[in-house]
């Protein structure tokens, strides 16, 4: 397989301090005379001339790309572990449910040059365990959710069986692909910490036994055999913590602390959530969060119809936006969907595990249209194509100017 490197790559690369290698100096010297002497050969004399000045404008680049190969010849583990190192947002690329450029305002937590000889590296976010390396290289703290990078990486090799099961959802490879979604979805057992006690909001316990979330699934895809790339989206919207007089008490989205520690625990990874192949570990990773707010614009509505049925706050990040509804006394928010359509009227998709979080990648939102329909309703005639039908079958609707 072709490898791809970023600048920042071959940048990180370059900072490293190299031991003493009898290869890598060969190779070094190898590429300093060719840049020197720009290549010359007699029998090229008149396609350099016409290279010239592309030939002196890049050789600083060329000297860098020499180098590379130099090191990567003398270390193959750092040259197969290279692409993954901070960059694997770029890899997963649409190759996810996940829709964003998220390695814009990524936080990158491994580094190449903390790569030892042989691969090895000594960051808290690479770990192994049972022949398994889980590594967390990138973060995009967004204030509505934290998205984390991951690779993932078998000694033995993923089984046939685990790899199709985790991009058909089936043990049988569909006929027609383009039927089926483009990425791979492992899932995972987790349990997670919000700790917000240093601004004095308590803790959030991410436990499913208890009946808290906790990320439970990695979209992204299979580079090859032996590895794993993907997207983990840590919902930052439905977070409670236990107050010692109010008991349960839910944290609002605007509420939440810039700054807080979060620390995920995985313990078993598979494709098929019923039965089949498991990969079991410990795997835990603590990250000193840092929200960017930077794009994040909030407009407060808090409008409804007679009923008392309407919109509260919309928010809108980089990659998500969320439209807050609001019910009189009695109802039920599974009575009703909020449907939102962009400037154009087209409507969004649904960004993560809440249908109703919608991606706004590669869409005009400075203006949203957004409705609230009965639930039935928009199954039965605002759904998919019928979307035209939202104006005249919701019960509230509003426009919404970014």
């Amino acid at each position: 397989m072709r490898q791809e490197y970023t600048k920042k790559d071959y940048e990180r690369v370059l900072s490293m301090e190299l031991t003493e290698s009898a290869l890598i100096e060969k190779k070094m010297q190898a590429a300093y005379h060719m840049i020197r002497t720009d290549g010359r050969n007699r029998k090229n004399v008149r396609r350099r001339k016409s290279l010239r000045g592309l030939i002196t404008g890049m050789s600083a680049a060329a000297a860098a790309l020499a180098l590379i190969v130099a090191v990567c010849e003398a270390n193959p583990a750092l040259a197969a572990k290279l692409p993954f190192i901070g960059n694997v947002f770029r890899t997963v690329g649409e190759d996810s449910g996940y829709a964003g450029d998220f390695e814009e305002d990524a936080v990158h937590l491994v580094q190449t040059d903390e790569v030892q000889e042989g691969g090895e590296t000594e960051s808290p976010y690479v770990q192994t365990d049972n022949g398994i390396t889980f590594t967390v290289s990138e973060c995009n703290y967004e204030s509505m959710a934290m998205y984390l990078a991951v690779g993932i990486e078998s000694e033995e090799g993923f089984s046939e069986e685990l790899r199709t099961f985790a991009r058909y959802g089936s043990y049988k490879k569909a006929p027609e692909e383009e039927m089926y979604q483009s990425y791979s979805i492992l899932y995972m057992d987790s349990t997670s910490t919000a700790d917000f006690s240093a601004s004095g909001k308590g803790i959030y316990e991410g436990d499913p036994a208890a009946g808290t979330n906790s990320p439970y699934h990695i979209e992204g895809k299979f580079v090859d055999d032996h590895t794993f790339a993907g997207i983990i989206r840590v919902d930052l919207m439905n977070m409670s913590v236990l107050d010692e007089t109010e008991g349960w008490k839910a944290i609002e989205n605007a509420e939440l602390p810039d700054k807080f520690i979060y620390t995920l625990r995985v313990t078993e990874l598979y494709a098929d959530p019923e039965k089949g192949e498991r990969l079991s570990g410990n795997w835990d990773f603590t990250l000193d969060v840092a929200l960017n707010h930077e794009h994040t614009v909030r407009k407060e509505l808090h409008e409804t119809n007679e009923e008392g049925v309407g919109i509260g706050t919309v928010t809108k990040t980089a990659y998500e936006l969320y439209a807050d509804l609001v019910l009189p006394e009695g109802k039920s928010e599974a009575d009703y969907v909020v449907a939102v359509c962009d400037a154009e009227g087209k409507p969004l998709d649904s960004q993560a595990e809440y249908a109703e979080i919608y991606s706004v990648y590669d869409r005009d939102v400075s203006k949203v249209y957004v409705y609230v329909v009965d639930y039935f309703t928009y199954m039965e005639e605002c759904k998919g194509n019928n979307y035209r039908n939202l104006p005249e079958k919701a019960v509230y609707q509003t426009e919404v100017v970014f």
